[in-house]
């Protein structure tokens, strides 16, 4: 056997090995034991009270399941009805805009019925006046006639 020999490194570090773990545990017993206890405590409540837990957060989820469910009928019968009022919108447009041309149609008949209206009132204004003075014209030539006649036979007469 060998004899042991006394080494003074070995030593040293098992001295700082054993002063660390001393001033762990030191620290670790210094701690609140309330608060190691509360949290220990909090923990295994928190592990029992887990299915309770799953529960609320299952019943919380099928509410929020049955809200959303709500909203998106609520939101494909609004886009129903929106469609629905397009449609209609859509067809009273296409109605007014029929009804638009028809009293574009009538405008235009009933400008052409006066342009054709008075082209004929002119016409009949012209054929009147047209009258008036032939008329005029042969009166006024029979009297022209009537006095040339009339010299000439006094003119005669006279020589």
């Amino acid at each position: 056997m060998k004899p042991m020999v006394h080494c003074p490194k070995r030593s040293r570090k098992t001295r700082y090995g054993q002063a660390l773990m001393v001033v762990g545990i030191a620290a670790a017993l210094l701690q609140p034991y309330s608060t190691v206890e509360a949290g220990l405590l909090d923990r295994v409540k928190d592990i029992y009270q887990l299915p309770e837990q799953v529960e609320s957060i299952q019943k919380e989820f099928d509410a929020t399941k049955q809200q959303l469910q709500e909203q998106k009928d609520k939101l494909t019968e609004t886009v129903r009805q929106s469609m629905q009022t397009e449609e209609r919108l859509i067809a009273q447009n296409k109605q007014l805009q029929e009804q638009n041309e028809a009293l574009q149609r009538r405008i235009q008949s009933m400008e052409q019925t006066a342009q054709d209206k008075n082209a004929f009132t002119r016409k009949i204004t012209t054929i009147a006046i047209t009258a008036v003075i032939l008329v005029l014209g042969y009166f006024v030539l029979g009297r022209v006639l009537r006095i040339t006649v009339w010299r000439r036979q006094n003119s005669k007469m006279k020589q």
